[in-house]
């Protein structure tokens, strides 16, 4: 008996601009990017089949989108139950964060978390559930972030609460599975 051939992991890049992860399929705004559907990110249901993807990348656009619950619905709607969710974006002490004028989020280590079940924080914005899988703070390259580091590393809480604007961070990376009820699911 022949077993049926495997098929490779399906993948949306939201906001892919001109920088789309090979082999997925490119959602964005902008018609001059390499987009495979153009669309308008805050107008949901996006052109796009409910449980369609095992993997989602949404580098550097979470923070020019205005509504983080129905992002995280629409995100959720589009994936498969298990998939993963990969999400860069710059921490809220990042010049980048602030100097490019449509950032309209800025995003802590736990902000992620009100989209995931079991933690400190409310999770009332969304009945879509995802599980964290991973969430690292990146640091620059200068001398000084080796504080930042040692500081964040005894106390991820304490760095963003006092230590953040002196020693700054560059970006948040975040790794999500979804969760969907009633659905068996196997880590990709």
């Amino acid at each position: 008996m022949n077993a049926p051939p495997i098929k490779p992991p399906q993948k949306l890049d939201i906001g892919c601009g001109r920088q789309k992860v090979t082999g997925s399929v490119g959602l964005d705004c902008v018609p001059e990017t390499d987009a495979d559907i153009v669309c308008d990110l805050t107008k949901t249901p996006w052109p796009v089949a409910a449980d369609s993807f095992d993997e989602i990348f949404a580098n550097n656009v979470v923070e020019h989108l205005p509504n983080m619950p129905a992002l995280m619905t629409e995100i959720h709607r589009v994936a498969r139950p298990g998939a993963l969710l990969h999400i860069c974006t710059p921490h809220f002490a990042s010049l980048s964060s602030w100097e490019d004028p449509t950032h309209i989020n800025h995003f802590s280590l736990d902000s992620f978390d009100y989209f995931c079940g079991s933690t400190r924080h409310v999770a009332h914005y969304t009945r879509c559930r995802f599980e964290l899988v991973s969430k690292k703070l990146h640091f620059g390259g200068h001398p000084l972030s080796l504080l930042g580091r040692l500081i964040h590393t005894l106390s991820p809480r304490e760095y963003e609460k006092y230590w953040a604007f002196m020693f700054r961070p560059s970006t948040l990376e975040i790794h999500l599975r979804v969760v969907k009820a009633g659905a068996k699911t196997s880590p990709p």
